[in-house]
């Protein structure tokens, strides 16, 4: 295309030279004739010579880029290798960012029952973007200005942090063939029976005996933990869950020693307890 842009360009100059006038007399004589003959001829002659050239050159410079095109990409290629990734997979990367930006916008425009709705997203996220970081593809320049322009980013994350609602509490009316197994099992519950504990302690002023609850009582449900507690899970030991808050599973002590009071032996700890965690 760029060859032919040229050729348009030399064809243009010679037209020039063509276009000087010639014939404009009215009358001529003979050797006139011939003269005017002669100095067009040679115009023809040097407007061909004109065209050749043009398209000699553009021919070389035809060359030239495509030789330029194919080193451009030998070089983005080996850029692609250096990351581990390829050109597709470098924008499948800053398409995601840019989404992770996106939805925490959105997640900031939720109510707070819907956001606190979507904290394992949200959890997901930013772990996500941490490991993102982290990402041979984020060295790119594109990636790297991305980032950089994406400052906000991490006070996107902090907003949403401080506006996600830590517990919270659903009120659950009782049915007949209840049982605080059967509620913790549901659906809309925790899914897990092995959390019913979790519902008797924060009712323990209307619940007596928890095996005995019934039809119609009102019972508080609570969702999520405060700030700097851990709520256990099946399977869950001090190390583990040292593991998860500090990184680091020889931190577990620090765990117990501030939950003495409901931890009789540090090597026995029971689904739906909540522990205080110590900042690190």
């Amino acid at each position: 295309m760029k060859r032919f842009g040229l050729i348009l360009v030399c064809s243009a100059l010679a037209f020039l030279v063509f276009a000087q006038p010639g014939f404009a007399q009215a009358e001529m004589t003979y050797e006139e004739y011939k003269l005017e003959t002669a100095s067009m001829e040679k115009r023809i002659g040097d407007a061909k010579r004109t065209l050749a050239e043009c398209q000699t050159a553009g021919d070389e410079l035809s060359k030239q880029i495509e030789g330029l095109d194919s080193e451009v990409a030998t070089v983005q290629n080996e850029i692609y290798d250096l990351v581990s990734s390829t050109e597709a997979g470098v924008n499948e990367f800053l398409q995601e960012l840019g989404q992770y930006e996106a939805r925490l916008m959105s997640l900031l425009r939720l109510s707070d029952d819907a956001l606190f709705e979507a904290r394992d997203e949200f959890d997901t996220i930013v772990e996500r973007i941490k490991e993102m970081r982290s990402d041979k593809r984020a060295l790119l320049p594109e990636a790297k200005s991305k980032l950089a322009s994406m400052a906000s980013l991490d006070q996107l994350i902090e907003q949403v942090k401080a506006r996600m609602p830590q517990k919270r509490i659903r009120q659950y009316s009782v049915l007949r063939g209840d049982s605080l197994w059967r509620i913790a099992k549901k659906d809309e519950i925790y899914k897990d029976p092995y959390l019913w504990p979790r519902i008797y302690v924060e009712n323990k002023n209307l619940i007596k005996d928890p095996d005995l609850i019934y039809p119609n009582w009102v019972l508080n449900v609570p969702f999520g933990v405060d700030l700097n507690q851990h709520l256990v899970q099946r399977g869950d030991n001090l190390s583990l869950i040292a593991g998860k808050v500090y990184n680091d599973i020889t931190k577990w002590n620090r765990i117990f020693q501030a939950n003495k009071g409901q931890i009789l032996n540090p090597s026995m700890i029971f689904p739906a307890q909540v522990f205080d965690v110590p900042a690190n």
